[in-house]
């Protein structure tokens, strides 16, 4: 994948990052998505308001293994995604289900390309969308292709985006203390918390001061499965001054092999509340769920693939009205 699926929206005047992930991730501009960048998205959602190869560990099932360990193998894993982000150019078109706060739940075809995302929505609260819905997709899609530096525009600022998380994601072993919960031997299931010696280089960091939580580790591949983390106390923004997070706010996200090799997010779900300037709330309620991915279409046109696009949409109308 090239770089972190990552949408940025303004949320009662905060801007807070939505799907990966985490998002997710990456759902309607240039979003490249990779986990387990999902999860640091949704960690982005509360921080962007501050300014051994498959070696088991030295541990049996029975006996929990030595905290340097576990911190060792957390290490391991954060690099390879960090690698894999990096490396990982392939290109995948997939169905993204999204419900955002109150709004309908919006179903979508994507393929990315090179110079970004292409997208076609399919249907709305579970219901295919009506032929003036379609047409006025068409238009939508075509106006798009035929301004490609708008799509390269919104790829860059993703880009930058990702190095953001890429940041974080790198002290992320330095942030935790880690616990094992449990280990079959190749799947790991660990909690972490604050470690209370963790000093922070910027502000966007602190918000781990605030977070804890359960990871979910293939150690076999070294892939990040699953996080689920939680707020486990308010976050002030500039001292309260301008806002705040609730405690209590939480964030899952789920990823597989979706195909040889390639691992991707197949759902992401952040629910945060408070309040911002002005005593306006902050509800922020994002379920994302992403399923059939299949190879994008390599080395065409921007309408080549809105071509494929389209048919794909067709196909899947098609098949839902017999």
């Amino acid at each position: 994948m090239r770089g972190a699926k990552i949408q940025v929206r303004k949320v009662e005047g905060f801007a807070l990052f939505s799907s990966p992930i985490f998002t997710s991730l990456s759902s309607s501009i240039s979003r490249t998505r990779l986990f387990p960048f999902h999860f640091l998205i949704a960690f982005l959602l509360v921080s962007s308001a501050y300014a051994a190869f498959a070696q088991p560990l030295a541990a049996s099932e029975n006996a929990e293994p030595k905290p340097e360990a576990l911190n060792q193998l957390v290490r391991e894993v954060v690099h390879n995604e960090i690698e894999n982000q990096l490396h990982d150019n392939s290109l995948w078109c997939f169905r993204e289900q999204k419900q955002e706060d109150s709004k309908p739940e919006r179903t979508v075809e994507v393929c990315q390309t090179k110079d970004g995302d292409i997208e076609r929505l399919i249907a709305v609260n579970g219901l295919p969308i009506t032929a003036d819905q379609m047409k006025t997709e068409d238009q939508r899609v075509q106006k798009l292709i035929s301004h490609p530096e708008q799509l390269r525009a919104k790829q860059k600022k993703q880009n930058e985006d990702g190095d953001q998380v890429r940041t974080l994601l790198r002290v992320f072993p330095d942030a935790f203390q880690f616990q094992c919960i449990s280990d079959d031997g190749n799947i790991v299931k660990i909690n972490f918390k604050p470690n209370p010696s963790f000093h922070p280089a910027t502000r966007a960091a602190q918000v781990f001061h605030h977070m804890e939580g359960t990871l979910v580790i293939d150690r076999k591949q070294k892939r990040i499965a699953e996080v689920h983390g939680t707020l486990t106390s308010e976050v002030k923004f500039a001292g309260g001054l301008l806002g705040h997070l609730d405690k209590g706010g939480t964030f899952l996200v789920k990823a597989q092999q979706v195909a040889p090799g390639h691992w991707d997010a197949t759902m992401m779900h952040v629910q945060m509340y408070g309040r911002a300037l002005f005593f306006k709330t902050i509800a922020v309620r994002d379920k994302e769920i992403y399923s059939d991915y299949t190879p994008a279409p390599s080395g065409v046109s921007l309408q080549r693939v809105a071509e494929f696009l389209k048919k794909e949409c067709d196909n899947v109308r098609t098949a839902s009205t017999k």
